[in-house]
């Protein structure tokens, strides 16, 4: 992305951007599967055991697990961004 002319401040926030966009697909999927799949087995489960087969949802949890994932992975991103974008052009290119 350097040869293409980002500055050092673009090229981390591409970075931080790749690391939010694959954290947010991951929860799009990971959410909704884990619910779906969290209760078709409580359900076996309960039914077993002739228990409550309500099983509820913890909204606020999910939102605090998804919150602090996109805020991990940005933290994460962030020094392979640094050093990205600190990173000479003329290096990454003699490499090619």
């Amino acid at each position: 992305m350097k040869s293409f002319g980002f500055a050092q401040r673009q090229l981390a926030a591409a970075v931080a951007c790749q690391s939010t966009v694959i954290v947010l697909v991951g929860l799009v999927v990971g959410i909704p599967l884990g619910i779906a799949v969290g209760r078709s087995l409580w359900g076996l489960f309960a039914h077993q055991l002739s228990a409550v087969v309500d099983p509820t949802i913890p909204v606020i949890p999910i939102i605090l697990v998804a919150g602090g994932s996109i805020i991990l992975a940005n933290l994460v991103a962030a020094l392979p961004g640094r050093d990205a974008a600190h990173t000479p052009t003329a290096l990454v290119l003699q490499a090619e």
